[in-house]
């Protein structure tokens, strides 16, 4: 048993995968390592994020004709929030409901981890590179805050998913 035989949907999205790990220079191991932890390699995976709403986006104008519960939850694979994909380039008079499909859910989180790394790396470039990187997952579960993401619920998630990256290095791709 393994990770790509204990998630069929892994295998299913491998390619999607690749295309978008390819297109923003990250391995695709890291990549579906993150979808792994995020959503189980489930496209339909949705998750509602009920504090968000009433923290950051209740008192800006901008969402306020918007639904609270379908704007401040997260969508596909990599759990991109709509907002966040707004941010990176998801339009906003599309629904949310769209980063259900694999390849533009993919496309949105994979474009999110790689601004958030773009973002640890150049903010601190005199820490290590593996912990750079734990402090960039930890950032994609928590939002950018640098090495204060790494409080322990998102240290826990940065961990989870650099065990998930290296079993995936050790194991034997299954197209």
């Amino acid at each position: 048993m393994g990770l790509w035989t204990d998630y069929p949907g892994l295998r299913f999205y491998w390619a999607d995968i690749q295309v978008a790990a390819k297109a923003h220079q990250l391995d695709p191991l890291l990549v579906a390592a993150v979808v792994l932890q995020e959503s189980g390699a489930n496209a339909d995976g949705f998750r509602h994020e009920r504090h968000f709403w009433n923290r950051y986006l209740k008192h800006r104008p901008e969402w306020t004709s918007l639904n609270p519960r379908r704007v401040s939850s997260s969508y596909g694979l990599m759990q991109i929030m709509f907002p966040v994909a707004v941010e990176r380039g998801y339009p906003k008079d599309k629904s949310p409901e769209g980063l259900f499909v694999p390849e533009v859910g993919l496309e949105f989180g994979v474009r999110h981890l790689r601004w958030v790394m773009d973002r640890i790396d150049a903010k601190y470039p005199q820490v290590a590179g593996q912990e750079r990187l734990r402090a960039s997952l930890a950032s994609y579960n928590g939002g950018f805050q640098g090495p204060d993401a790494l409080r322990p619920d998102n240290r826990a998630y940065a961990d989870s998913v650099l065990r998930r990256y290296a079993t995936l290095q050790t194991e034997t791709v299954i197209p």
